[in-house]
């Protein structure tokens, strides 16, 4: 009874449960892929055997606790962490059987008291009367300016209690729902039919989410205590501080001082030109940027800038329609349009006038009203489509409207009656147009764009990485210095150049991939500067430059699209937004920092074994990064639960993105365990938490371009993004299977050989 007890409050099994779990959870969002999420949760989520692997583990943690009782206050972070994961899991139970939830759907003037839960399908599985009524006496829906785009819709409905007969009035929006009766209403979505407007509201109730959100506060402040009580361990064997990092971040804000001043040209004037696009004002230059990157594939077409080009084409738009300007997408669709081998652009009117290219649109639309994602080839074909229309929109002078309506600031802007440049030239000359943004706020942009702050940043970073690895090479302070002001220097750049962004977009610059990667290269700055100052070691400003510049550089040079668009309204009007996706930026950041250190210990251990002492310093750099990025990994985690909890009145809905999140905690929270029980050595632990990064890249680029379900796919199953992933895969096992080759077969011969 005694073995079993052990074992069953052992690290040994709290390691196996959680690879276990984690297995299970990828192989849940497999199975959605593959079929739906019903499926996933019948056959996965929701099994005998999942449900049986959480049981074992609320029971391995409960054993660990009583193993160790009495506590010492040493323990007093594993003790509120296990505790806290107990109350989780029995929250989640709580929520598992009690909860009651579904949709509420009414059009404007009736009233509804039963919500209903639908299958896949669409068909009613389940019925339940509420102690209340909801009548919709008036639904809005607000648009972004010239478009139909949503940017927010709300529910004015009538509560009447069935039991007391009182009535009161009240408003449901996006992230703010409507409390009564234990009952929470969210604002879903919406329909529009025959002039009338219907609301869909999610109504749920669950006595378990106040005991999940509890655990959820006391695992972070307990993984925080154990962190504190780490770090007080470690620097009582340490206590030597960096006395230059003051100085270092002067150096490196000395280095923003200087700018690089444009001359004026005769596009200074229509570079200001206020219009409207993509549902927000801005400066011609904005919208000249986005449109040559979406009609040629490149930020700088030719050499020329974005103003130029377009003046190019309003100025003379049969010049315009025969250049070889539009970008095709792909070989394949090049050779079914005829065109030379190794073309990769073709013109206007080129394309207007192939008779392959019309039957190749044809088919591509027939398969996206069929509701179904085309093929590659076809896929190609919709975005040469799309690419197309906006320069027609050019050509006929459509894309460019700088005149506002004074008496709907929301309606469509219009462009001009007689176009022409001149015409501009005469707007621009004349006195400010009822509409117009402040001229402040123009030129903010108009310097955003000019000064490109994160090509800076990357740059500066990069001479940061030299003068790191020159450090390295010289073992010299003053070099270190340097690369540490360079870094801070990079990491200054990087957050001005945020806030301008969030300046001209008016929201956290957090909404897309782009947006992501930037915050991604700030959260590696951050972490670099502040770890620099606890513990003085070139190895932080090494990583932290390889990662950052590299972030960021990716950022600048691969077409990815810059453009500021406005969020969807589950993005606004919520701090969730400014909260989550930074904490879970950083936490990607400093794991991404432990996977650069992680390959240098390998390759230490591998090919320099000499360097014991080296090996040893990365192990445990390796071990901070680990055990900081899993804190905000998890800290990521939970405040976006409590985000959709706040949207949907859902914490957890086995979303892919959520899933692989935790598939991404879990992989580390096991490397820890099993380091600490010394299941595998410090060689060991490097090589896979490298394997575990792939968890990561999975939860940030995996599920969004490779898996085709959830909320949080891009649609994009055979982007090429899948083939980049595989092939980063196949060259981290055979970068490991031969160091660790290297490392077995140099102990073997190190092991005397005795014959009888």
């Amino acid at each position: 009874m005694k073995k079993l007890f052990v074992f069953l409050a052992s690290l040994r099994l709290a390691v196996i449960l959680l690879v276990l779990m984690l297995v299970g959870l990828a192989l849940g969002t497999i199975v959605e892929t593959r079929s739906n999420a019903d499926t996933a949760g019948r056959l996965v989520y929701y099994a005998w055997w999942f449900l049986g692997l959480q049981a074992l583990f609320a029971l391995n943690l409960a054993m660990s606790l009583a193993d160790l009782f009495p506590w010492a206050k040493k323990r007093t972070g594993f003790v509120v962490v296990h505790a806290s994961l107990l109350l989780i899991l029995a929250g989640s139970t709580l929520t598992y059987l009690f909860k009651v939830e579904g949709s509420l759907a009414m059009w404007e003037g009736d009233s509804a008291s039963i919500i209903e839960a639908h299958d896949p399908e669409g068909k009613v599985i389940s019925r339940h009367q509420l102690p209340f009524s909801v009548k919709l006496e008036d639904f809005v829906l607000d648009t972004y300016p010239g478009t139909n785009r949503p940017s927010g819709f709300s529910s004015q409905v009538l509560v009447t209690d069935q039991d007391t007969g009182r009535a009161f009035p009240a408003r449901i929006w996006m992230n703010h729902e409507l409390k009564h009766r234990g009952y929470a209403l969210f604002q879903s979505s919406y329909e529009q039919r025959l002039g009338r407007e219907a609301t869909v509201l999610s109504v749920s109730k669950d006595p378990g989410q106040p005991i999940v959100f509890i655990g959820f506060i006391t695992l972070v402040a307990g993984l925080l205590i154990v962190l504190g009580t780490r770090l007080a361990q470690s620097l009582e064997a340490k206590a030597d501080l960096p006395g230059q990092a003051g100085r270092a971040l002067l150096l490196a804000l000395a280095l923003l001082g200087g700018s690089n001043a444009m001359a004026a040209t005769d596009l200074e004037s229509l570079r200001r030109l206020p219009v409207q696009h993509d549902g927000r004002t801005m400066p011609l230059d904005t919208l000249a940027r986005d449109r040559v990157w979406t009609v040629t594939g490149s930020h700088a077409w030719q050499g020329r800038e974005a103003v130029a080009i377009l003046e190019g084409w309003l100025a003379d738009p049969k010049a315009g329609a025969r250049e070889g300007n539009i970008l095709i997408g792909s070989k394949e669709l090049a050779d079914k349009l005829g065109l030379p081998s190794g073309t990769t652009h073709a013109s206007f009117v080129f394309l207007l006038q192939n008779q392959a290219l019309g039957e190749l649109i044809l088919a591509s639309d027939r398969a996206q009203a069929g509701g179904k994602r085309p093929p590659g080839l076809l896929q190609d074909v919709g975005k040469l489509k799309e690419r197309i229309l906006v320069l027609k929109d050019v050509l006929i002078w459509q894309a460019v409207r700088p005149l506002p309506q004074p008496l709907d600031p929301k309606a469509r802007w219009e462009a001009l009656a007689e176009p022409s440049l001149p015409a501009l030239g005469q707007l621009m000359a004349g006195p400010r147009l009822q509409g117009w943004p402040a001229a402040e706020k123009i030129e903010r942009e108009v310097f955003y764009n000019r000064l490109n702050p994160f090509r800076l940043s990357w740059l500066i970073l990069l001479a940061s990485l030299l003068a790191a690895i020159a450090a390295w090479i010289r073992q010299s302070r003053a070099l270190d210095r340097i690369a540490f002001a360079c870094l801070a220097g990079g990491f200054g750049m990087t957050t001005w150049g945020l806030l301008l962004r969030w300046q001209v977009g008016d929201r956290i610059p957090a909404a897309n991939m782009y947006e992501s990667m930037l915050f991604l290269a700030w959260g590696v700055g951050l972490f670099a500067v502040i770890a620099n100052g606890v513990a003085r070691n070139r190895l932080v400003v090494l990583n932290a430059a390889v990662m950052a510049a590299l972030t960021l550089a990716l950022a600048d040079l691969l077409p990815i699209d810059r453009l500021i668009h406005p969020i969807a309204p589950v993005l606004a009007g919520t701090p969730w937004l400014a909260i989550h996706v930074p904490i879970i930026m950083v936490g990607y950041a400093v794991l991404a920092l432990g996977l650069v250190v992680a390959h240098m210990q390998v390759g230490v251990s591998a090919f320099a074994p000499d360097r014991v002492d080296l090996a040893d310093r990365m192990y445990e750099l390796l071990y901070w990064y680990m055990f900081v990025g899993s804190i905000f990994l998890v800290a990521g985690i939970i405040t976006g639960a409590m985000w959709a909890a706040s949207s949907w009145g859902r914490y957890w809905g086995w979303d892919p993105k959520e899933v692989w999140s935790l598939v991404a905690f879990l992989a580390y929270m096991a490397i820890l365990h099993a380091k600490l029980d010394r299941m595998i050595g410090r060689f060991g632990v490097a090589v896979v938490s490298i394997l575990a990064f792939q968890t990561i890249l999975m939860t940030y680029l995996g599920v969004n371009f490779v898996l085709v379900t959830g909320m949080h796919s891009y649609g994009m199953g055979d982007s090429p993004v899948v083939m980049w992933m595989v092939a980063v895969a196949m060259a981290e096992v055979a970068f490991l299977g031969y160091a660790a080759w290297v490392v077995r077969r140099r102990a073997a011969v190190k092991v005397p050989v005795t014959s009888t």
